[in-house]
C-alpha cells in the first residue's frame, strides 16, 4: 500500500498545527492519522503542542510492542475466582497540574494485528478492555504511519470502516517551514545553508527509503547533527579524542554514507575556507581576552568593546571556539557589568550584537543581555 494513491489531502506542519487546534476546541474529536515519512516531524508537532497547551502527552510506539503489552497487570482481590488485569498506563487519571490528554500512536500501520486491533478500539472508541480502561472524551488521538512502498516498509492495509471514522492527511516537508524552525532552534548555520544551497534535495531521502538503505537523511537526524556539533566543537576533549574522525562517523551514522559524505566535503571545503579568518579572529581574540585580567572598572575601552565585538564576530560566522568564548564572556560579565561605566556601556550602540544576544537569550543571559542593551 503507497499513500500516493490516497485521496487524502497533503498538509505542511503549520496545516497540521491549525488541525490539532481545531481538536482541541471540539468536545469529543475524532482521531487524526498522519501518513509521513520516518523523521519528518510529527513527534515533534506534537510535543511542541502538547507543551504550549500544557497537556499531558503519552506516546506509544506500536511497531515495538506485542499483544502482551496491552494486557496490563494482574490483579486479584480476596475472594475473587478469575483474574482482572489492570489498565496500561495511557488510561492513567490526568494529571492535576495538566489540561488535557493527548494520545500518540506512532508507526500504528507497522504494528503486528493485535496490537493495531487493540489500539483501534481506543483510537475509535477511547477505551480499552477492562475496569479503568477509559479516556476522557476530550482527548486528543493522533496516530502516524509510513508509507509503505514509498520508504521502504511493509505496512498493514487499514479496513475502510476504521478509516472513515479518522481524519486522513499526508504530511508533506515544506522546506522553508523547517528553515524558519531551524533558525528560530538554532540549528547549526552550516546545516541550514547546506539545505538551503541545494533546494532541499537532501533535506529527507525519500529515494533512500525507496532503496532500502541502511541510514538515510531526515530532518530528526539533521537536527542530531547539529547538537553533535554543538558538542563536538565547542566542548574540551582529553588527548585520546579526534574530533574530526567522531565528527564523520556521527554523521554518516545519522544520515547515512550518500548524504552524509556529500554534506561532510561541504562542511570541510566551507571550513577551509573559514581557516584563515578563523586563524586571524583566534589571534585577535587572544589579545582582547586581556581584559579579564583587569580590574573591570579600570579598563580601557578599546578592550571591552574589542572582546564584545570579537565574539559577535565569532558567533556569526559559526566559528568552532566561539560558543565557548561567549560562554566565558557570559560568566564573567555577569558578575562584572555593575563595575562598568554607563559611559562604556553607550559606547556599543553603534554595534550591531544581535548573534551575541541571541546566544545570551538561549543560555539563560538575559539580565546581562539586557543590561548590555541598556547601554545602548
Amino acid at each position: 500500500m503507497a499513500t500516493e494513491n490516497l485521496q487524502i489531502p497533503q498538509v505542511s506542519p503549520q496545516d497540521l498545527k491549525q488541525m490539532l487546534e481545531i481538536l482541541d476546541k471540539m468536545p469529543n474529536p475524532p482521531a487524526l492519522m498522519v501518513y509521513g515519512a520516518p523523521g519528518i516531524g510529527k513527534t515533534s508537532i506534537l510535543s511542541d503542542f502538547a507543551k504550549e497547551k500544557n497537556y499531558d502527552l503519552r506516546v506509544k510506539h506500536l511497531s515495538r510492542m506485542d499483544a502482551t503489552d496491552w494486557s496490563g497487570i494482574p490483579k486479584q482481590n480476596e475472594g475473587q475466582m478469575f483474574t482482572e488485569f489492570m489498565p496500561i498506563s495511557i488510561f492513567k487519571p490526568l494529571q492535576k497540574d495538566k489540561n488535557k490528554i493527548i494520545i500518540f500512536f506512532d508507526e500504528l500501520n507497522t504494528a503486528m494485528p493485535q496490537v493495531l486491533n487493540a489500539a483501534l478500539d481506543v483510537i475509535l472508541e477511547k477505551k480499552g478492555e477492562g475496569e479503568g480502561a477509559v479516556l476522557p472524551e476530550n482527548t486528543i488521538i493522533l496516530a502516524a504511519g509510513n508509507l509503505g512502498e514509498e520508504d521502504g516498509t511493509y505496512v498493514e492495509t487499514l479496513s475502510a470502516a476504521v478509516k472513515t471514522r479518522m481524519i486522513q492527511v499526508r504530511m508533506k516537508q515544506e522546506t522553508q517551514q523547517w528553515l524558519d524552525w531551524a533558525k528560530s532552534k538554532n540549528i547549526n548555520k552550516t546545516i541550514i545553508e547546506f539545505i538551503e544551497k541545494n533546494n532541499s534535495q537532501y533535506l529527507v531521502d525519500l529515494k533512500g527509503f525507496q532503496d532500502n538503505l541502511d541510514q538515510v537523511a531526515t530532518p530528526r537526524g539533521w537536527e542530531r547533527i547539529s547538537n553533535y556539533m554543538d558538542a563536538i566543537f565547542n566542548n574540551d576533549f582529553t588527548a585520546y579524542v579526534d574530533k574530526i574522525l567522531a565528527f564523520k562517523n556521527m554523521v554518516i551514522g545519522t544520515i547515512g554514507k550518500k548524504v552524509g559524505e556529500i554534506f561532510l566535503n561541504y562542511y570541510f571545503d566551507k571550513q577551509a575556507n573559514q581557516q584563515t579568518t578563523y586563524i586571524q579572529w583566534q589571534k585577535d581574540i587572544a589579545t582582547a581576552k586581556q581584559f579579564y585580567s583587569k580590574e573591570v572598572a579600570a579598563t580601557t575601552l578599546d578592550k571591552f568593546i574589542a572582546l564584545t565585538c570579537l565574539i559577535n564576530t565569532g558567533l556569526s560566522k559559526d566559528f568552532q571556539s566561539a560558543k565557548q568564548e561567549a560562554k566565558t564572556y557570559a560568566q564573567f560579565m555577569s558578575k562584572e557589568i555593575d563595575k562598568l561605566k554607563k559611559a562604556q556601556l553607550t559606547s556599543l550602540a553603534e554595534y550591531n550584537l544581535a548573534a551575541l544576544e541571541q546566544y545570551l537569550a538561549a543560555n539563560g543571559y538575559n539580565e546581562l543581555k539586557e543590561k548590555l542593551r541598556m547601554g545602548r
